[in-house]
């Protein structure tokens, strides 16, 4: 696979992350994901596969569950945090019950200067604004230095900044605490639609952390 369709697929994969990952509370906005879905499949479905990630296994799912039985899993998961372990998928949220306030908004600040050194403010589509350091933000985040990358691929510029900066960011704020995540909200029992989508956002960051030549 060349550098650019690599790129392209890797910012695909992470945009569509993001977005499973946003509360489609009205029904066009999961039909939207849904349509999503399927046009990834579609269209990069393949390369997907061959490295391990089954976005069929993840339409599959959403289309055998009602929508009413993914709002009430969202929002039983994410939302009200109810459990044995706050399933909040906010990584100063998660930090803070584990380790702490001082490291919790040490990561928060962190997360508020990555998205400064690019004057960038996060919008989403949704009616649900997440928080800066929301799986939502920290993934589409990754998808925008990627896209980055490409342009200065494209440009014929050196990417080697843009490069670390991925790294730097992906080893700070997703594979610091989201692969441990995951490993929670596939134990609950709760979880259906998101025991897949975390089952294959597991196989997709172990990719991304041997892409990236992190640890």
């Amino acid at each position: 696979m060349s550098v650019t369709a690599l790129l392209n697929l890797r910012h695909a994969t992470y945009d569509l992350f993001a977005d499973l990952f946003l509360y489609k509370f009205y029904e066009e906005e999961y039909k939207q994901l849904q349509e999503k879905l399927d046009l990834i499949d579609r269209e990069i479905g393949k390369q997907l596969e061959e490295i391990g990630i089954r976005v069929k296994e993840i339409r599959k799912v959403f289309s055998d569950l009602e929508r009413k039985n993914y709002l009430i899993e969202y929002s039983t998961l994410f939302i009200a945090g109810v459990g044995v372990k706050s399933l909040i998928p906010v990584e100063s949220k998660r930090l803070f019950n584990l380790m702490g306030e001082k490291i919790a908004t040490f990561k928060y600040n962190d997360v508020i200067r990555f998205y400064k050194s690019r004057n960038l403010v996060m919008r989403f589509t949704s009616q649900f604004n997440p928080e800066p350091d929301h799986i939502s933000s920290l993934l589409a985040f990754m998808s925008v230095l990627i896209e980055e990358e490409y342009e200065y691929r494209n440009q014929g510029k050196d990417p080697f900044r843009i490069i670390q900066d991925e790294k730097n960011f992906a080893t700070t704020h997703i594979f610091s605490w989201i692969p441990d995540w995951i490993n929670d909200v596939i134990r609950d029992p709760r979880s259906k639609i998101y025991k897949v989508v975390c089952s294959e956002l597991d196989h997709w960051l172990k990719f991304e952390k041997k892409y990236l030549g992190v640890n």
